[in-house]
């Protein structure tokens, strides 16, 4: 790290401080499609109250999506998104199910508005600012296992590493190409990637999570009708690996969240709350801004807990 950033990263600390809350360092945000309004506010709260320690950021899917934002300085251009473009019906359009060659999420359409439309996401700055973004995607191989990739706002293609971190198999028809390797979804292999903040070197303490389920969710498997659909757009043998792994992503997905909650801790978690009604596909413009107000509320009371006590004056 620089001088400068050094010098910015202190600034951060010291202003988190100022303000009365313990700093964090890094931010860990789960996916989870049109579920990622409870994260925008989330983090709407937190930019309104200038609570911005972190020395990283790491997302996957639309946590990416949503934390280059935030990482921008730019939260209002996910939270104008879920209220207009993923509203729109150009976005999810799930009469394409049955039609292969069509996409049934409307991904380059939407990270194009993202990323390229006047007032868009500052690339400059996610480049400079001396907290990197990480993009959390999938490796697909045709003839071995899917591994995870982390891809870095400093210094890899921001624009391709976010579209192929939201590229979720079958609903969205293609494949993402970055340098040699074919990119899918970030949470295929790391649904909730705060392991990476562990390997990173950064403590228990250090990291905060927001998840887009309620405490104590858990997934069940796909239904038959599901597997089927997977195993008839990815029959060749070339996807056996990729089957095998959307086959486990339940019981991987599971597994991190019992580690999470049985194992760490000292982990600080947000949760969005037991009644939160948003699911992957929502369109009901009603639940999408309770879900978004459930975020702004959820931040408001982890901040206010987080708060250091008032000193008692001495009598």
């Amino acid at each position: 790290m620089n001088f400068i950033s050094r010098v910015l990263s202190h600034y951060r600390s010291v202003q988190a401080r100022i303000k009365g809350f313990p700093p964090k360092k890094v931010l860990v945000l789960e996916g989870g499609g049109m579920r990622g309004v409870f994260l925008v506010g989330v983090l709407q709260a937190f930019m309104d109250r200038g609570y911005l320690p972190w020395r990283a950021i790491i997302g996957t899917s639309a946590g990416a999506l949503i934390g280059a934002a935030y990482g921008a300085r730019q939260i209002h251009l996910a939270r104008d998104g879920f209220f207009s473009e993923l509203l729109s019906g150009r976005f999810i359009r799930m009469t394409n199910i049955f039609r292969p060659e069509k996409h049934i999420l409307n991904l380059d359409w939407m990270v194009d508005r993202f990323i390229e439309q006047e007032g868009s996401l500052n690339l400059r700055r996610l480049r400079t600012t001396a907290c990197p973004v990480i993009i959390v995607t999938t490796g697909f191989y045709q003839h071995a296992p899917l591994q995870p990739m982390y891809l870095n706002t400093h210094y890899d293609d921001i624009p391709r590493a976010l579209k192929a971190s939201a590229a979720i198999p079958f609903l969205y028809r293609n494949f993402v190409p970055y340098k040699e390797d074919m990119l899918i979804d970030g949470s295929v292999c790391d649904p909730l990637p705060y392991k990476k903040a562990l390997e990173m070197g950064f403590s228990e303490r250090d990291i905060l999570v927001v998840t887009t389920r309620p405490r104590g969710y858990r997934k069940v498997g796909e239904s038959f009708w599901v597997k089927r659909l997977y195993e008839s757009y990815y029959k060749e043998d070339q996807y056996q690996y990729l089957l095998a792994a959307l086959e486990e992503h339940y019981s991987r997905y599971n597994r991190l969240l019992d580690e999470l909650e049985q194992d760490h801790d000292e982990i600080d978690v947000i949760y969005p709350p037991a009644d939160f009604r948003v699911n992957r596909l929502t369109r009901g413009e009603d639940k999408i801004l309770e879900g978004f107000e459930q975020g702004v509320n959820a931040a408001r009371s982890h901040l206010y807990h987080l708060r250091a006590p008032e000193p008692v004056p001495k009598p």
